[in-house]
């Protein structure tokens, strides 16, 4: 019944995204259908138990892109299919190091039975490994946690990259969880790399559509990328969930400034920051973007100047109305 119950989530989830698209009258004859949906099978499309690990549309795409594939040539396929070597290495990257020698084991037992002979090499380990992470399922999460507290570690002591390579394990071995999203999604950010931040908010949203962190990850990503309007939204769902989050109020109230000042720091030639995370100091002076600004402006001889020669308010008031200083902070930005 469970997987029933997720595949009417599924659709629950596809009817909804459909809504926005639909006139008035044909929305509400949809929703109808959709409260239909939910009473037959008992199901709540926000409930985290019942997410898929990819949308119907996803399934859909990819089922029908394995038909179009079947039509090729038998010399295409042969070009294109994986060694079981690669299978293989695919499939142990998603399963913690000390349960490697238990799905050997688990793969040596099948293959002895005949369950490889005249088959699909890659579809019988694929589903092989599905059976053994299910029934490691309790190892394997807990492992993925592990990882995920490591992660945490290296992003608090801003070491970026290897807190990536964390979430990215934990990731592989336990891809439904909405929080390991998330937590890379801020780390994209601390990189700098805020497109993937966007994508794997909205892939923490897909698991858990609750989590308003993930809201707010999304929030701070599209804020850094000047996508001010879609910025607000996405923190003002975080507020929804968390009511009284100061820090989603104050997010909240930044982007919607930003979204009705006519001037953005984009047209003046200004580095975008208001994406950044101020809550962690330590953090943000390691952030690429800012290390590279700071020393580009006090190795600069023009900015020296400046600080020697008046007050901040005044060396403000110059830079902007001065086209020169705005043209070098545009140039320091781009080295």
């Amino acid at each position: 019944m469970e997987n029933k119950q997720k595949l009417a989530v599924s659709i629950l989830n596809f009817l909804k995204e459909t809504l926005s698209t639909l006139p008035a009258d044909s929305a509400e004859s949809l929703e109808v259908s959709m409260d239909c949906i939910r009473d037959v099978f008992g199901v709540n499309e926000s409930d985290p138990q019942l997410q898929s690990n990819a949308s119907l549309l996803d399934i859909f795409t990819a089922y029908s892109n394995a038909n179009n594939s079947n039509n090729n040539t038998t010399t295409s396929e042969t070009a294109t299919k994986l060694s079981r070597e690669q299978v293989e290495q695919e499939l142990y990257s998603q399963i913690p190091p000390n349960l490697h020698g238990s799905f050997k084991q688990f793969v040596d037992i099948i293959e002895q039975k005949g369950a490889f002979n005249g088959q699909d090499y890659e579809r019988v380990l694929r589903a092989s490994k599905q059976k053994f992470a299910e029934s490691k399922a309790v190892e394997i999460k807990e492992a993925a946690e592990r990882v995920k507290v490591e992660g945490n570690n290296k992003l608090q002591s801003s070491d970026f990259q290897g807190a990536l390579n964390c979430y990215n394990t934990a990731i592989a071995y336990d891809p439904t969880n909405a929080i390991y999203y998330a937590n890379r999604a801020a780390t994209y950010s601390s990189l700098g790399q805020f497109e993937n931040a966007v994508q794997d908010s909205q892939e923490s949203i897909n698991k858990n559509p609750n989590y308003a962190k993930a809201y707010a990850r999304l929030g701070s990503a599209n804020l850094s990328l000047g996508k001010n309007q879609e910025a607000a939204e996405a923190f003002k769902k975080a507020l929804e969930l968390e009511p009284n989050n100061e820090n989603y109020k104050t997010s909240l109230n930044h982007a919607n400034s930003k979204s009705s000042s006519s001037p953005t720091t984009a047209a003046s030639g200004l580095p975008d920051m208001g994406g950044l995370d101020f809550s962690n100091l330590g953090s943000l002076l390691e952030n690429p973007m800012i290390k590279n600004f700071a020393s580009s402006m006090m190795n600069n001889p023009e900015f020296k100047d400046m600080l020697e020669s008046g007050g901040a308010a005044d060396m403000a008031k110059q830079m902007m109305n001065n086209p020169d200083m705005m043209k070098m902070f545009s140039s320091m930005m781009k080295k």
